[in-house]
């Protein structure tokens, strides 16, 4: 066994010490897509009101034809009959509609029908509430709204909907070697793309993310930052400054300032994350490295999320493919591969892209994971892994 805690450790002991508090706020129904109700939805109205015909044609009172197909030839419009097209409501004195189709309207007046012998009550009419009914349930609660949920609302009657509000992240890039996107890189500088890379994470995970400026390597600037975003967010990352460097001190401010609960995990790249609670708020100390802010971001920012939207966690496709090459991995670690995807006419096949003595932004482009079992630290070419697809099948 590992003598570092799990991933799945890691976030069953931060959900039993952290109580977390969930926000709330109303928004208009239109504005809703993506959004997690805090209570069950339900119509407020019901449609039709009153009935409507189920199809285009004419409404008649079903009484006058007891005795079969009358004379029709002097009805008068609006007095024996009227129009109904579908969804149509019509006067109380009809009861059931004949279908458009089976109508004549001779020049000299009144009607004639066609392949009909009977007209019974109700006939092609939708009754009251056929449609939506007030008091239907529309949607549960904790259930994320689609097009096809907001529609249903409106159709109730709810233009408005209380929903959780969208966690707000901190993004904290810590490092005086970091230069921001668009300004000269000059030697012993980086890009600091980690942001680019969190901020999307984030609003995908269904996040508000808060990215702040970059931040040098130096106590006094990092906890300023640290206070700020506490100030101002339910989730603090710290980027950088994790490991045993002379300047990777992030970790040790965290252990100050509140409750570190763990310093290094078994899982790869990233493994000097730091997580700790300050003030009932998750603090986490992300590693620098693009990959390592990747894999945490995955495994244990997306389930912090979540757990504040009150949510699962959304399974991600997954397809069987056969490996090409071997994958060496430490036993005592979960180790995050980049995988190559490719279909052949005998199904999907996979290999590593490499992220240690590799390109950095090569594995990015990856289009699907695999992670290792604890316990295991080989996988042979030949043997059929499950792979998760971060793209679309269409991509491969």
């Amino acid at each position: 066994m590992s003598p570092l805690p799990t991933r799945a450790h890691v976030l069953e002991t931060l959900f039993q010490r952290w109580a977390p508090i969930a926000r709330s706020e109303t928004i208009p129904t239109i504005q809703a897509l993506g959004r997690i109700p805090v209570q069950d939805l339900y119509a407020q109205v019901s449609i039709p009101v009153v009935r409507a015909a189920a199809m285009d044609g004419v409404a008649v009172a079903s009484s006058r034809f007891c005795a079969g197909i009358p004379d029709m030839s002097h009805w008068k419009l609006g007095e024996d009959f009227c129009r109904a097209d579908t969804g149509d409501d019509f006067d109380d004195r009809f009861d059931a509609v004949i279908p458009i189709e089976q109508v004549e309207f001779p020049p000299e007046g009144g009607l004639r029908l066609h392949d009909i012998s009977s007209v019974q009550p109700g006939d092609r009419v939708r009754p009251c509430g056929s449609t939506i009914r007030e008091g239907q349930l529309l949607v549960p609660k904790h259930r994320q709204l689609r097009p096809f949920d907001l529609a249903s609302l409106a159709m109730g009657g709810i233009d408005q909907v209380e929903v959780f509000a969208k966690p707000k992240v901190a993004f904290l890039p810590t490092g005086s070697e970091l230069v921001p996107l668009g300004a000269a890189v000059k030697r012993g500088c980086n890009i600091d793309s980690n942001s680019i890379l969190a901020h999307n994470l984030l609003r995908e995970m269904g996040a508000e993310p808060l990215c702040y400026p970059i931040v040098p390597d130096r106590p006094e600037n990092v906890a300023a930052a640290l206070d700020r975003a506490l100030e101002d967010a339910d989730v603090v990352l710290l980027n950088g400054g994790s490991s045993k460097g002379e300047e990777d001190f992030n970790a040790r401010l965290l252990e100050e300032r509140g409750s570190a609960l763990f310093h290094w995990v078994a899982a790869a790249p990233g493994k000097p994350m730091c997580v700790a609670l300050i003030g009932n708020k998750p603090v986490i100390n992300l590693p620098g490295p693009p990959l390592a802010v990747l894999y945490g971001m995955d495994w244990c920012i997306r389930a912090i999320v979540h757990r504040l939207l009150h949510t699962p966690l959304p399974r991600r496709q997954t397809v069987p493919a056969t490996l090409t090459e071997p994958i060496q991995a430490p036993s005592d670690m979960e180790i995050l591969c980049m995988m190559e995807l490719w279909h052949t006419p005998s199904g999907y096949q996979a290999k590593q892209k490499p992220w240690r003595g590799g390109s950095v932004a090569d594995a990015l482009g990856a289009g699907a994971i695999f992670i290792t079992e604890l316990g295991r630290g080989s996988y042979q070419p030949g043997e059929t892994l499950e792979v998760t697809l971060l793209r679309g099948l269409e991509d491969f």
